[in-house]
Protein backbone atom coordinates (compact mmCIF):
# COMPACT_ATOMS: atom_id res chain seq x y z
CA UNK A 1 0.00 0.00 0.00
CA UNK A 2 1.16 3.47 -0.60
CA UNK A 3 2.63 5.67 2.44
CA UNK A 4 -0.26 8.31 1.42
CA UNK A 5 -3.21 8.40 3.53
CA UNK A 6 -5.59 7.07 0.74
CA UNK A 7 -8.94 8.76 0.23
CA UNK A 8 -11.52 6.15 0.04
CA UNK A 9 -14.78 6.93 -2.64
CA UNK A 10 -16.83 9.61 -0.18
CA UNK A 11 -13.06 11.46 -0.22
CA UNK A 12 -13.00 11.56 -3.62
CA UNK A 13 -16.52 12.11 -3.89
CA UNK A 14 -15.83 15.66 -1.84
CA UNK A 15 -12.88 16.24 -3.51
CA UNK A 16 -14.60 15.90 -7.66
CA UNK A 17 -17.20 17.28 -6.20
CA UNK A 18 -15.56 20.86 -5.46
CA UNK A 19 -13.95 20.82 -9.18
CA UNK A 20 -16.59 22.13 -12.33
CA UNK A 21 -16.52 19.64 -15.18
CA UNK A 22 -16.26 22.68 -17.22
CA UNK A 23 -12.89 23.42 -15.60
CA UNK A 24 -11.50 19.92 -15.79
CA UNK A 25 -9.73 17.47 -17.70
CA UNK A 26 -10.46 14.08 -17.46
CA UNK A 27 -8.48 10.95 -18.51
CA UNK A 28 -9.55 7.23 -18.16
CA UNK A 29 -8.15 4.29 -18.81
CA UNK A 30 -10.05 1.62 -20.49
CA UNK A 31 -9.61 -2.02 -19.04
CA UNK A 32 -9.85 -2.50 -15.33
CA UNK A 33 -10.99 0.95 -14.92
CA UNK A 34 -13.92 1.65 -16.81
CA UNK A 35 -14.02 -1.82 -17.77
CA UNK A 36 -13.37 -5.08 -15.69
CA UNK A 37 -10.46 -7.35 -16.92
CA UNK A 38 -11.23 -10.46 -18.76
CA UNK A 39 -9.13 -13.45 -19.93
CA UNK A 40 -8.08 -12.27 -23.24
CA UNK A 41 -8.09 -8.76 -24.46
CA UNK A 42 -11.68 -9.62 -26.71
CA UNK A 43 -12.52 -11.01 -23.69
CA UNK A 44 -14.02 -7.86 -21.97
CA UNK A 45 -17.72 -6.71 -21.58
CA UNK A 46 -18.85 -2.82 -21.76
CA UNK A 47 -21.36 -2.53 -19.63
CA UNK A 48 -24.79 -0.89 -20.87
CA UNK A 49 -24.43 2.28 -18.82
CA UNK A 50 -21.00 3.29 -19.79
CA UNK A 51 -21.61 4.74 -23.42
CA UNK A 52 -24.16 7.08 -22.18
CA UNK A 53 -21.54 7.89 -19.04
CA UNK A 54 -18.81 8.75 -21.42
CA UNK A 55 -21.21 10.76 -23.58
CA UNK A 56 -22.28 12.95 -20.71
CA UNK A 57 -18.63 13.12 -19.15
CA UNK A 58 -18.07 14.89 -22.74
CA UNK A 59 -20.80 17.19 -22.35
CA UNK A 60 -20.17 18.44 -19.25
CA UNK A 61 -16.31 18.52 -19.42
CA UNK A 62 -16.66 20.20 -22.66
CA UNK A 63 -15.16 17.55 -25.06
CA UNK A 64 -12.34 18.00 -22.68
CA UNK A 65 -12.55 13.76 -21.68
CA UNK A 66 -10.53 11.08 -23.04
CA UNK A 67 -9.43 7.63 -22.71
CA UNK A 68 -6.19 6.61 -22.32
CA UNK A 69 -5.52 2.91 -22.39
CA UNK A 70 -2.85 0.58 -23.93
CA UNK A 71 -5.08 -0.42 -26.33
CA UNK A 72 -4.82 -0.05 -30.35
CA UNK A 73 -6.95 3.02 -31.18
CA UNK A 74 -8.97 1.23 -33.58
CA UNK A 75 -9.57 -1.53 -31.44
CA UNK A 76 -10.72 0.39 -28.46
CA UNK A 77 -12.85 2.44 -30.89
CA UNK A 78 -14.55 -1.06 -31.72
CA UNK A 79 -15.84 -1.24 -28.36
CA UNK A 80 -17.05 2.30 -27.91
CA UNK A 81 -18.00 3.66 -31.39
CA UNK A 82 -20.28 6.22 -30.03
CA UNK A 83 -17.48 7.84 -28.27
CA UNK A 84 -16.64 10.95 -29.99
CA UNK A 85 -13.94 12.35 -27.59
CA UNK A 86 -9.85 12.32 -27.86
CA UNK A 87 -8.67 8.49 -28.08
CA UNK A 88 -4.92 7.71 -27.15
CA UNK A 89 -4.11 4.06 -27.71
CA UNK A 90 -0.78 2.13 -27.05
CA UNK A 91 -0.26 4.39 -24.36
CA UNK A 92 0.40 7.53 -26.29
CA UNK A 93 1.44 5.79 -29.58
CA UNK A 94 -1.29 6.62 -31.29
CA UNK A 95 -3.78 9.57 -31.02
CA UNK A 96 -7.29 9.70 -33.25
CA UNK A 97 -9.21 13.39 -32.52
CA UNK A 98 -12.15 13.63 -34.75
CA UNK A 99 -11.24 11.58 -38.12
CA UNK A 100 -7.71 12.25 -37.83
CA UNK A 101 -5.31 9.39 -36.67
CA UNK A 102 -1.65 9.73 -35.73
CA UNK A 103 0.61 7.33 -35.14
CA UNK A 104 4.30 6.68 -33.63
CA UNK A 105 6.58 6.24 -37.12
CA UNK A 106 7.46 2.78 -34.87
CA UNK A 107 4.35 1.77 -36.69
CA UNK A 108 5.64 1.59 -39.87
CA UNK A 109 9.41 0.32 -39.45
CA UNK A 110 10.44 -3.45 -40.35
CA UNK A 111 11.48 -3.95 -36.81
CA UNK A 112 7.88 -3.98 -35.42
CA UNK A 113 7.16 -6.83 -37.74
CA UNK A 114 9.88 -8.85 -36.92
CA UNK A 115 9.20 -8.26 -33.15
CA UNK A 116 6.26 -9.62 -33.69
CA UNK A 117 6.68 -12.46 -35.99
CA UNK A 118 9.56 -13.77 -32.95
CA UNK A 119 6.77 -12.93 -30.41
CA UNK A 120 4.12 -15.41 -31.99
CA UNK A 121 7.21 -17.54 -33.08
CA UNK A 122 8.11 -18.20 -28.88
CA UNK A 123 3.95 -18.43 -28.26
CA UNK A 124 3.52 -21.04 -30.59
CA UNK A 125 2.53 -24.42 -28.91
CA UNK A 126 3.27 -22.98 -24.93
CA UNK A 127 -0.34 -23.13 -24.00
CA UNK A 128 -2.14 -20.49 -22.39
CA UNK A 129 0.16 -17.79 -23.94
CA UNK A 130 -1.82 -14.92 -25.83
CA UNK A 131 0.25 -12.63 -27.95
CA UNK A 132 -1.99 -8.93 -29.21
CA UNK A 133 -0.52 -7.31 -31.60
CA UNK A 134 -0.43 -3.30 -31.37
CA UNK A 135 -0.27 -1.26 -34.34
CA UNK A 136 3.00 -0.10 -32.68
CA UNK A 137 4.07 -2.85 -30.46
CA UNK A 138 3.13 -6.27 -28.46
CA UNK A 139 2.06 -7.56 -25.58
CA UNK A 140 2.96 -11.36 -24.42
CA UNK A 141 -0.46 -12.23 -22.22
CA UNK A 142 0.30 -15.16 -19.86
CA UNK A 143 -2.93 -14.65 -17.28
CA UNK A 144 -3.93 -18.19 -18.79
CA UNK A 145 -0.87 -19.24 -17.86
CA UNK A 146 0.80 -17.62 -14.99
CA UNK A 147 3.20 -20.52 -14.24
CA UNK A 148 4.98 -19.04 -17.66
CA UNK A 149 5.24 -15.53 -16.07
CA UNK A 150 9.03 -15.73 -15.77
CA UNK A 151 9.97 -16.99 -19.13
CA UNK A 152 7.63 -14.34 -21.22
CA UNK A 153 8.90 -11.78 -19.21
CA UNK A 154 12.46 -12.90 -20.24
CA UNK A 155 11.04 -13.19 -23.86
CA UNK A 156 10.02 -9.70 -24.16
CA UNK A 157 12.77 -8.23 -21.93
CA UNK A 158 15.36 -10.09 -24.71
CA UNK A 159 13.35 -8.26 -27.75
CA UNK A 160 13.65 -4.82 -25.89
CA UNK A 161 17.72 -5.37 -25.61
CA UNK A 162 17.63 -6.66 -29.41
CA UNK A 163 15.57 -3.85 -30.59
CA UNK A 164 16.44 -0.48 -28.96
CA UNK A 165 13.92 1.60 -30.30
CA UNK A 166 11.54 -0.52 -27.90
CA UNK A 167 11.39 -0.99 -24.57
CA UNK A 168 9.69 -3.21 -21.94
CA UNK A 169 7.26 -2.41 -19.73
CA UNK A 170 5.59 -4.89 -17.26
CA UNK A 171 1.64 -5.26 -17.38
CA UNK A 172 -0.55 -7.14 -15.13
CA UNK A 173 -0.27 -10.59 -16.05
CA UNK A 174 1.57 -9.83 -19.57
CA UNK A 175 4.60 -8.17 -21.13
CA UNK A 176 4.55 -5.52 -23.24
CA UNK A 177 7.12 -4.03 -26.23
CA UNK A 178 6.33 -0.90 -27.46
CA UNK A 179 7.84 2.46 -28.79
CA UNK A 180 10.91 3.67 -26.53
CA UNK A 181 10.22 6.99 -24.50
CA UNK A 182 6.42 6.09 -25.14
CA UNK A 183 4.17 6.55 -22.04
CA UNK A 184 0.36 7.73 -20.50
CA UNK A 185 2.21 10.68 -18.53
CA UNK A 186 3.87 12.24 -21.52
CA UNK A 187 0.57 11.49 -23.67
CA UNK A 188 -1.40 13.20 -20.81
CA UNK A 189 1.14 16.12 -20.38
CA UNK A 190 1.61 17.11 -24.02
CA UNK A 191 -2.22 17.49 -24.09
CA UNK A 192 -2.60 19.32 -21.19
CA UNK A 193 -0.09 21.85 -22.73
CA UNK A 194 -2.57 22.59 -25.57
CA UNK A 195 -4.76 25.22 -26.28
CA UNK A 196 -8.08 24.69 -24.82
CA UNK A 197 -7.03 22.26 -22.05
CA UNK A 198 -4.20 24.21 -20.51
CA UNK A 199 -5.34 25.78 -17.41
CA UNK A 200 -7.52 23.31 -16.67
CA UNK A 201 -7.43 21.01 -13.79
CA UNK A 202 -6.28 17.03 -14.45
CA UNK A 203 -8.16 13.65 -13.44
CA UNK A 204 -6.55 10.45 -14.01
CA UNK A 205 -7.84 7.31 -13.34
CA UNK A 206 -5.88 3.98 -13.52
CA UNK A 207 -5.53 0.14 -12.39
CA UNK A 208 -1.96 -0.60 -14.16
CA UNK A 209 1.72 -0.31 -13.16
CA UNK A 210 1.85 1.26 -16.59
CA UNK A 211 -0.48 3.84 -15.21
CA UNK A 212 1.66 5.30 -12.18
CA UNK A 213 3.74 7.84 -13.52
CA UNK A 214 1.02 8.99 -15.39
CA UNK A 215 -1.08 8.94 -11.78
CA UNK A 216 2.13 10.90 -10.25
CA UNK A 217 2.38 13.29 -13.06
CA UNK A 218 -1.50 14.16 -12.43
CA UNK A 219 -1.13 14.83 -8.88
CA UNK A 220 1.43 16.85 -8.99
CA UNK A 221 0.06 19.11 -11.04
CA UNK A 222 -2.43 19.44 -8.44
CA UNK A 223 -4.84 17.02 -10.24
CA UNK A 224 -7.12 13.92 -9.16
CA UNK A 225 -5.44 11.18 -9.27
CA UNK A 226 -7.04 7.60 -8.65
CA UNK A 227 -5.82 4.19 -8.27
CA UNK A 228 -8.48 2.22 -9.29
CA UNK A 229 -8.11 -1.68 -7.48
CA UNK A 230 -5.38 -3.28 -5.28
CA UNK A 231 -1.13 -2.47 -5.42
CA UNK A 232 1.22 0.46 -5.14
CA UNK A 233 0.41 3.40 -5.76
CA UNK A 234 1.31 7.15 -5.18
CA UNK A 235 -2.29 8.27 -6.07
CA UNK A 236 -4.05 9.87 -3.18
CA UNK A 237 -7.37 8.49 -3.70
CA UNK A 238 -8.79 5.22 -4.52
CA UNK A 239 -11.69 2.97 -5.76
CA UNK A 240 -12.14 -0.69 -5.39
CA UNK A 241 -12.85 -1.24 -8.83
CA UNK A 242 -14.41 -0.48 -12.47
CA UNK A 243 -18.04 -0.17 -11.06
CA UNK A 244 -17.06 2.12 -8.01
CA UNK A 245 -15.71 4.40 -11.06
CA UNK A 246 -19.02 4.58 -12.86
CA UNK A 247 -20.88 5.26 -9.66
CA UNK A 248 -18.53 8.01 -8.37
CA UNK A 249 -18.05 9.71 -12.71
CA UNK A 250 -22.08 9.57 -12.86
CA UNK A 251 -22.49 10.60 -9.13
CA UNK A 252 -19.94 13.57 -9.96
CA UNK A 253 -21.27 14.58 -13.48
CA UNK A 254 -24.88 14.89 -11.73
CA UNK A 255 -24.05 16.33 -8.88
CA UNK A 256 -22.40 19.24 -9.84
CA UNK A 257 -25.40 19.90 -13.02
CA UNK A 258 -27.65 20.35 -10.24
Amino acid sequence: MSNLIEGDERDLNLALGALDPGEAAVFLDFDGTLVDLAETPDGIVVGADLPGLLTALLDRTERHAALVSGRAVPHLAGFLPDFGGLLIGGHGAEQREGDRLERHPAATGDALGRVIEATEAFAAGKAGLIVERKPTGVVLHYRRAPERAAEATAFIEEQAAAYPEFEFHAAKMAAELRPDGIGKAPAIAARMDREGWAGRTPVFLGDDATDEPALAWVAGQGGIAVKVGEGETTAPYRLADPSAVRRVLSAWITITEE
